[in-house]
């Protein structure tokens, strides 16, 4: 059995099984900071909505996500754990804001992409080299402002290191990102249904605001290649209101019956893009448009379920080779799901704990990605029947 991997999108290197030709098709640059998960175990249970979401931990596709809202410190981590061509990889996130004005917020945040045990060798200017470990590691300083009433700015600079080659860092880059978020009160259902708090939000983000659209990989100073570096714009609607909600169980409980009485419901909708450049080397700028939808239900806002479906189309084939077998599809898609918990630690301990806490849990199958029969025949485990297992917290100061 002779294994080997496609490290770019179309510079391909075989593996031969059973007379048939095998190939895995992936992003040639980053796919794990920029396509594989977001750093929001809430957002990847709405169907990977991240820029209408307020926190720190969705700053990274829109830093203007870390100015709405009252909270004056934040500190926020985040955790998922696999991938179907990447099985044994993590994805760890630890963020920070501060609001240092009324109206001014500042963060710090870093993210990784981890493959601890590759099962894939590193393909640099058309050479295979080995490696026990694969990494990408962000590190990001945004700030956000509240320009007007109701529209929120946000600018983040984002340094961004690859090590394809365990110990090795084979590109680094600065990417400049910008996000817009504007919030509106509104009365669709105006004394209906006691119905109430409606709320309308737009957002918009572009990753890669300098539009650089290139990058220099390298494992020496005489074996090196350009890659694309993607340019991505987001655009999200989100809407969302309050219903009274009595339930018996609240009013015997002394901390259940001083929260809220309200279920908050809301529905959020997001749509990205690659955008072309003229440094662009390939053309993977065609196959990477993404939709999601995410739904939120939360309870005497303190219990939260989520549900979600998202699709983006990927990477394939033009020119099929005869008695080659693609083990991955053209569009990756699937339904999220997951819950929350929304904890007034300050007002259940009278002041004794200075912050609230928000928990997000994420248990859900892999996104549909891989052709099984084929996946399978590669290795048991690339599969997307594996659930992912994701766990976010925040700690929040008002």
């Amino acid at each position: 059995m002779k294994q080997v991997f496609i490290a770019c999108s179309f510079l391909t290197i075989s593996n031969y099984m059973m007379g048939q030709n095998i190939v895995f098709w992936t992003p040639t640059n980053l796919h794990g900071t920029i396509i594989d998960n977001t750093t929001s175990v809430r957002a990847e249970a709405l169907g990977k909505n991240t820029i209408t979401l307020n926190g720190v931990r969705t700053a990274f596709e829109n830093p203007a996500t870390i100015s709405p809202g009252d909270d004056k410190l934040q500190i926020a981590l985040n955790y998922l754990k696999g991938s179907p061509v990447y099985p044994k990889a993590y994805y760890p996130f630890l963020g920070v804001s501060y609001r240092i004005l009324p109206k001014v917020t500042a963060s710090l945040t870093t993210h990784h992409y981890i493959d601890p045990d590759s099962y894939w060798s590193a393909e640099i200017a058309g050479q295979d080299f080995d490696t026990e470990k694969k990494a990408h590691h962000t590190y990001s300083v945004g700030l956000a402002a509240e320009v007007l009433e109701g529209l929120h700015v946000g600018l983040s600079g984002n340094l961004m290191q690859d090590e394809e080659i365990k110990g090795q860092t084979t590109s680094k880059d600065f990417i400049m990102n910008l996000g817009v978020i504007y919030d509106k009160k509104v009365s669709f259902f105006k004394n209906k249904s006691g119905i109430s708090n409606e709320n309308f939000r737009v957002a918009a983000s572009m990753f890669n605001l300098l539009m650089d659209g290139q990058t220099i990989q390298r494992q020496s100073e005489t074996v090196w290649q350009y890659r694309d570096m993607p340019i991505i714009a987001r655009a999200g609607v989100a809407y969302g209101f309050s219903l009274p909600l009595k339930p018996a169980f609240a009013q015997k409980s002394k901390k259940l019956k001083s929260a809220p009485q309200t279920i908050d419901l809301s529905a959020r909708l997001q749509y990205g893009n690659w955008l072309k450049n003229s440094k662009h080397i390939y053309d993977e700028y065609n196959f990477h448009t993404h939709i999601g939808i995410g739904l939120e239900a939360v309870a005497l806002k303190l219990l939260a379920v989520r549900l979600g479906y998202f699709t983006e189309s990927r990477i394939v084939a033009k020119n099929p080779v005869p008695g080659t077998r693609y083990a991955t599809k053209d569009k990756r898609k699937g339904l999220t799901w997951g819950l929350g918990a929304i904890i007034p630690a300050k007002d259940w301990s009278n002041g004794k704990l200075p912050f609230d806490i928000r928990f997000d849990l994420l248990l859900k199958n892999h996104p549909d990605l891989l052709d099984e029969v084929v996946s399978m025949r590669s290795s048991p485990d690339f599969t997307d029947k594996k659930l992912q297992f994701g766990i976010g917290i925040e700690l929040a100061i008002k």
